[in-house]
């Protein structure tokens, strides 16, 4: 059974050119690939390592990862360290 929620996570990579990334989070037991089209507010839909977000995600995943973003928002006030 395909399981979804909401979760803090880091952003730990990002590609304009593939327009898509990887977050990670401490709630799911694997990556989660996440496209630009995901991002909201969509304005600059690129996101940036290290950056923290708040994903929704579903299973299964994409582009590799266990897990798919079906929707990314910014956390611009929370701060964190790339591997951290």
């Amino acid at each position: 059974m395909a399981r979804s929620g909401t979760s803090l996570g880091t952003v730990i990579r990002w590609d304009d050119d593939r327009g898509g990334g990887v977050i990670e989070s401490p709630d799911l037991p694997g990556d989660c690939w996440v496209e630009s089209s995901a991002v909201h507010p969509p304005e600059g839909a690129g996101l940036r390592a290290g950056q923290v977000v708040e994903v929704e995600w579903a299973e299964p995943g994409a582009g590799g990862c266990p897990f798919l973003a079906v929707r990314v928002t910014r956390r611009d006030h929370l701060q964190a360290t790339p591997g951290g």
